[in-house]
């Protein structure tokens, strides 16, 4: 109430146009996308709101809504605030850094026997190696079935599609449309006596379109032609019609023009008949290919030793790859999806099935089996001996340099240098970072407490390597 108050002090309204945006783009009230009236009312209805109360609390809630906006949407600062946080952002630190090589204390780290064991047994999930399969599979392509068409068969094709290289035939006519039939009439006795029908399309006919043209509706084939000027009977140029009544009024027609059916002949479109006619036996015998290989897939389903024969050629077999790793080929998601389905694969993961015909962009195929198969497993001991003796002395080198950097910084704050000197260290020239430096130490060097009477304070950071 107080919210409803403080709105209305304020002067904030909202206009009925904005409710009823809100109440159309309100994806509840919606079907397909589009705002449903009847939904709209039988929703409120079962919500037992009217549409009226249902607009009065949505003005409450816009009004409310337009006041936590206003306050949560707007902030400041003050002068002061703000030069304290330019101060902030620009701020530099100037640093040298003196570097404890991780990868050098490494090398000198030793490693038991029981130490790779247990760091082995307590990280064989990070020594998988991943599902492996061997596929042999037999590719068509429709492509490759292409051949050139003899002249009878560019002829039957063209024959049977002739009817893509005809032009239908056209006909011009030109009309004037009145309202009643006694001014049809009229006009009718008008065009008998030689008066010119296009001054009196001009004039007379209440059609602006073709009024404007004289009455000319232009050029029209036999789908596009009105049925009045169908019936009309006019079959020779210049001939007028009858008056004709209309769903639109009465019409008074002449036939201006006939333009015969065109066909182009054979000689003219050969190249691209040839060429239809090529691609459509191709596709033909792709399909009539796709059906043999499939049939002796499944007749001999031990290999592809069927399939080569019907398919002509010699199947393929790939190397060994992961799930996420197909052999470009074969990487397609219909193929991918028969492969990693499991459907081919028999009992224990054996090789299994051949595959049904896999069709690709309509033009490709394939048929294959899972010639080989390795499931997921831990990798041995003795393979990745080497990679966990490395992983052991890096954190052994790791907890060594943490270490000493603790035990030398504490030392540096007292002023003692001595067993820095001893490791071989030395801080590098000076380097100034800003806060947003690109630098592993950036964060570290800004948690600092600022030097006091010209000490330098000291800290330790770490780098992605660990140094």
């Amino acid at each position: 109430e107080l919210l409803r108050q403080y709105v209305k002090s304020l002067g904030l309204d909202v206009t009925n146009d904005q409710i009823k945006e809100d109440i159309f783009s309100q994806q509840p009230f919606q079907t397909n996308g589009h705002f449903d009236n009847a939904r709209f009312t039988s929703l409120l209805s079962n919500m037992g709101f009217t549409p009226d109360q249902y607009a009065a609390a949505l003005r409450k809630s816009l009004s409310t809504g337009q006041l936590v906006n206003g306050v949560s949407n707007t902030d400041f600062m003050l002068p002061y605030e703000t030069q304290q946080l330019v101060s902030l952002l620009a701020q530099n630190r100037d640093i040298r850094e003196a570097v404890i090589n991780t990868d050098a204390l490494a090398v000198k780290q030793t490693v038991t026997d029981d130490e790779i064991n247990s760091y082995y047994q307590q990280h064989k999930d990070s020594f998988l190696a991943p599902e492996q399969f061997r596929v042999s599979y037999i590719k068509l392509d429709a492509a490759s079935l292409q051949k050139t068409p003899t002249q009878q068969q560019v002829q039957a094709w063209y024959d049977s599609h002739k009817s893509d290289y005809t032009t239908p035939q056209r006909t011009r006519y030109s009309v004037i449309q009145v309202k009643t039939e006694a001014d049809a009439n009229a006009i009718l006795a008008q065009l008998k006596q030689g008066a010119d029908f296009a001054t009196l399309a001009k004039t007379k006919s209440i059609d602006p379109i073709s009024a404007r043209k004289g009455g000319d509706m232009g050029w029209l084939e036999p789908e596009t032609l009105p049925d009045e000027l169908k019936n009309a009977g006019l079959t020779t140029k210049g001939q007028l019609s009858g008056v004709i009544k209309s769903s639109v009024g009465f019409l008074i027609a002449r036939l201006d023009d006939i333009q015969p059916q065109q066909v182009k002949p054979l000689s003219d479109v050969y190249a691209t008949v040839a060429q239809s006619a090529e691609q459509d036996a191709a596709v033909s015998d792709f399909y009539k290919l796709q059906q043999k290989v499939s049939d002796a897939a499944s007749n001999n389903n031990a290999s592809l030793a069927g399939a080569e024969s019907a398919a002509g050629v010699k199947a393929v077999e790939t190397p060994w790859f992961t799930r996420n790793s197909l052999p470009a080929d074969l990487n397609f998601d219909q193929v991918k999806q028969v492969i990693l389905g499991g459907t081919l694969l028999g009992s224990n993961g054996a090789p299994g099935n051949n595959s049904d015909i896999i069709t690709v962009d309509g033009d490709r195929a394939f048929v294959l089996r899972i010639s080989d198969h390795k499931p997921e497993s831990t990798k041995p001991l003795a393979e990745v001996k080497d990679q966990i003796t490395a992983a052991i002395k890096h954190d052994k080198a790791l907890q060594q340099a943490r270490n000493q950097a603790n035990t030398l910084v504490a030392q540096l704050k007292q002023g003692k240098t001595t067993d820095f000197d001893a490791a071989g260290l030395k801080f590098g020239t000076t380097e100034t970072l800003q806060r947003n430096s690109p630098n592993a130490v950036t964060e570290t060097v800004y948690e600092l407490p600022k030097p006091q009477a010209g000490k330098p304070s000291y800290g330790i950071g770490e780098d992605g390597q660990g140094n």
